[in-house]
This record gives structure tokens, C-alpha cells and sequence, in this order.
């Protein structure tokens, strides 16, 4: 299986630039670049290594990049070659940053063996994985994940070698009319983890549309529920969200930034992809809204954003139409287009 672009190259930039990649010290955080100061320098951001085919056989989907410290642990799932709806077992596999292979092909769930935790049996996959994505927090793994007969959605933990810790907690709205649990966010701040679903509520205007985002315990316990809405546009399924500290990105609070479509699919206007913040209340942070990406086609999925530290750059990346009219239309759509990525300043002055 080949990394997809948009968790790929996100993933090289930060190999690239990063605090791993130069024996020069960081910059001081009042000389953060900008985009004039950047085109000075006359940086250069290539792809350094790759793409590697992880799989070892079957139709490979769904990847996940998880950095932990200078390991680089990425997991994929296989499935048939005719279905995209059973047997897809999670697999995964280590790096190093410059991504020379530490450790080989192993199973990190097999959907047909029961999720046994302290001698019990926590969970039956019943032969399938659905949607998911993973966060690296306090040496555990925590993976939130659509399951098979579930209309909920369930949040597990794991070591990093993928020993089940504890869960499933289950939780969220049963009714994908009203919460929809696919293309989910998933971050954490070191205390907390937060999930975030497409949340409708049946046949509302899109300018109704919002992000529900539950903050949870490392211990798998709900904390907190909100609804989140920009000030303009709206929110769509094929999100993301990251979290801030105060101090990074120009903020000068811990926030939750979170991205989607700023239009909803087939929509007759050009659909692009916007950003805004959350505070750690989960309430919507005022101006914070900005339609970052606007291209001559549209584009979605933004579901693997990041940030640099050490140069203070976001990473986006996105998935653009392959022609006019062909995302939202229905039975047009086949083959998803091209991925690219986005380079930005903690201003969101595009970079390269």
C-alpha cells in the first residue's frame, strides 16, 4: 500500500524541517517566518524519501501515521478485492524518521480473533474495522473507530505495540441522520482526547451544519459534549482537528483548530476548505474563521493537517475533484482526484 499524499507529505515535511532534520537550534519564537521572510530564504520542501509500499498483499486502505519521538509507526488495513466492507484487518509497521523500516509487517487487530483485555472478551469485530483514526498520547494508543453493527461509535486504547489496554467505550448519537460518525477528527492535548463527528441533525441548511466534538478521559470516560459552529460557511464531513498549545502558531491560547469544507458537497458554488477554532471549553473562538484553500476545481478532505514546530508552518493536505461537478453529484462520482499539499504561515499566508 502506498501512504496516501495527504498523510504522506505531511509526514516528509516534518522530516524535512524539523528539529530532527538540522544541527542549527530553533528559531527564537519572536522570529517566526513569514511569507516574505520565507521566499528570502529561498526554502526548499521536497519530498525526501519514498513512496513506500507497506502491504505484503491483499488491497491495502485507510492508512494512519502516528510519530513517536523518532519512530514513525504507520497502520493500514487490507480488504478483498471486491468489497470494502469485511476482512479488513489492521496492520502496522516502524520507521525511523528518515523512514528506513525498524520493524516488519504485524497485526495490530485481526477482526475475526475477540478483543480480549485482562483475560476477558471486550469486543467481537465480527469479521470487519470500519472507519477510524489514532492518537499517540502518553505512550498509549487510543483509536477511535466506526464498528460493525454499531450506529454509535467506540474509543479503545492499546500499547504501542498494539497490546489492547482498555475499552470500548461507546458513545455519540446512534443516528447518522443526526451525527454522522465517518471521515471523523480525532486529536489530544496531552489531558485530554477529543472526537469529532459531521453533526447534521436530519435535513437542516448547511449553514446549520456543525462539528459535535466529545472531550475524553485517558481513562475512556466522557468529560464534556459541544456543538461547534463557524461564524460563516459551514461544516462538513472529511474533517480534521488539531490541537494548539498557547504559545505555538501565533495563539496565545491552547485551541482546538479544525478544518472542512467551507461549502457542502454539490454545492453550485466553488466548494474550498476553510479553518476555525474551538478554546479548550469547546466553544467557538470569535474571528478565528479563514478560508484557507480555493482552487479551480473542488476540493475536500482535509483530514490530515499539521503543524512545525521549529519553522511555525502548517501542513494541509487535500483531495481536489477530478472534474467540474464530479464530488456530490450522485452516481458520478468514481475515482477520488488528485492529492495535494498546502504550506502556510501561523497567519495562513500560503507558503508554497
Amino acid at each position: 500500500m502506498r501512504i496516501p499524499t495527504t498523510i504522506f507529505m505531511a509526514m516528509m515535511l516534518c522530516v524535512a524541517c524539523g528539529e530532527s532534520s538540522s544541527d542549527s537550534p530553533p528559531p527564537a519564537t519572536t522570529d517566526v517566518p513569514t511569507a516574505d521572510t520565507v521566499a528570502s530564504t529561498g526554502w526548499q520542501f521536497e519530498l525526501m524519501k519514498g513512496p513506500l509500499t507497506m502491504n505484503s498483499d491483499g488491497r491495502a486502505v485507510f492508512a494512519n501515521i502516528l510519530l513517536d519521538d523518532e519512530t514513525v509507526i504507520a497502520t493500514y488495513q487490507t480488504a478483498p478485492p471486491d468489497t470494502l466492507s469485511a476482512d479488513k484487518n489492521l496492520y502496522f509497521r516502524t520507521y525511523d524518521r528518515s523512514l528506513g523500516e525498524t520493524d516488519g509487517e504485524k497485526t495490530a487487530i485481526d477482526v475475526h480473533v475477540p478483543l480480549v483485555i485482562d483475560g476477558k472478551e471486550a469486543h467481537d469485530f465480527d469479521g470487519d474495522l470500519g472507519d477510524h483514526k489514532l492518537v499517540l498520547m502518553n505512550d498509549a494508543i487510543y483509536f477511535l473507530a466506526a464498528l460493525k453493527g454499531r450506529d454509535d461509535v467506540a474509543i479503545m486504547s492499546f500499547d504501542k505495540s498494539f497490546t489492547p489496554l482498555a475499552g470500548p467505550l461507546f458513545f455519540g448519537i446512534p443516528d447518522e441522520k443526526v451525527e454522522a460518525h465517518l471521515d471523523m477528527g480525532f486529536c489530544g492535548d496531552g489531558h485530554h482526547l477529543y472526537a469529532q463527528f459531521f453533526y447534521q441533525n436530519g435535513e437542516t441548511p448547511p449553514e446549520e451544519w456543525g462539528a459535535s466534538i466529545y472531550q475524553l478521559s485517558p481513562a475512556l470516560e466522557q468529560k464534556n459534549h459541544a456543538l461547534i459552529y463557524p461564524d460563516e460557511g459551514t461544516f462538513v464531513t472529511g474533517t480534521a482537528c488539531v490541537f494548539v498549545p498557547a504559545g505555538q502558531m501565533g495563539v496565545s491560547s491552547d485551541r482546538l483548530q479544525i478544518f472542512s469544507t467551507n461549502k457542502a458537497y454539490g454545492d453550485p458554488q466553488r466548494v474550498g476548505i476553510h479553518t476555525f477554532a474551538a478554546d479548550m471549553m469547546l466553544q467557538f473562538v470569535a474571528g478565528s474563521r479563514a478560508d484557507i484553500i480555493v482552487e479551480e476545481l473542488d476540493v475536500y478532505f482535509p483530514t490530515g493537517p499539521s503543524y512545525n514546530t521549529k519553522h511555525q508552518l502548517w501542513v494541509v493536505g487535500y483531495t481536489m475533484e477530478n472534474e467540474e461537478g464530479e464530488h456530490g453529484m450522485k452516481d458520478k462520482s468514481v475515482e477520488l482526484g488528485p492529492s495535494f499539499i498546502q504550506i502556510f504561515d501561523a497567519d495562513w499566508t500560503p507558503i508554497q
